[in-house]
């Protein structure tokens, strides 16, 4: 992957490459997770409604697998969200343009990041280590 560059050995920040990789590829779900959210949970019950019997509710089964799948999703928004604050305070929100949309410094620098160019690569360079150890 020639866009992303992994932390020198000699970093105080270093992953290996497959590791920093997987952080990558992590965190740039985050905007499909996000949109996940947003829709509202569809039961699909198989059932054909029929006037001369009397109609069932939902399987609980299926209710269940969709809880269970949208609370595993906002564990991982919230992931990446908590990792993001405690790297970047209040830079977070930039941080997250950044890794999860994929926005260069330039364009977050245009839309007026509070900060300069090397700041932003160092606290990035920690988001990643630290993202590292929570997923």
């Amino acid at each position: 992957m020639a866009q992303y560059r992994t932390p020198a050995k000699s970093s105080k920040y270093y992953i290996p490459k497959e590791t920093f990789l997987t952080v990558v590829h992590y965190c740039r779900q985050y905007p499909t997770w996000q949109e996940e959210l947003k829709k509202e949970p569809v039961v699909i019950t198989g059932i054909d409604y029929q006037r001369d019997r009397v109609q069932v509710s939902p399987s609980s089964d299926q209710v269940e697998r969709i809880a269970v799948k949208r609370v595993a999703i906002y564990e991982k928004c919230k992931n990446v969200e908590d990792t993001a604050d405690f790297v970047a305070g209040d830079l977070a929100r930039w941080l997250i343009k950044g890794v999860c949309y994929g926005y260069p410094y330039k364009y977050l620098q245009a839309k007026g990041i509070p900060c300069g160019k090397d700041l932003y690569y160092q606290i990035r360079r920690r988001f990643y280590y630290e993202m590292s150890k929570r997923i």
